[in-house]
């Protein structure tokens, strides 16, 4: 499975790719505006647990305090 992330301004060609996409037998849909930042902030956070500035004891508490919020 590949998967495709795109992003514009205009609704009118939002809606052009999705009709494009399901012509060509393409699973597609529109994400809200809350999907997409829970997936900018898991990708943040995931791009800074590999910084290597955590050691694994950290990385374990901050998982941990996620998990409770």
């Amino acid at each position: 499975m590949e998967t495709i992330i795109l992003t514009g301004e205009s609704k009118e060609n939002a809606n052009l790719l999705l009709k494009l996409a399901r012509k060509l037998n393409i699973n597609a849909r529109k994400l809200s505006t809350e999907e997409t930042e829970d997936i900018s902030i898991m990708l943040s956070i995931n791009d800074g647990m590999k910084t290597g500035l955590l050691d694994d004891e950290e990385k374990s508490a901050f998982i941990c305090n996620l998990n409770t919020l």
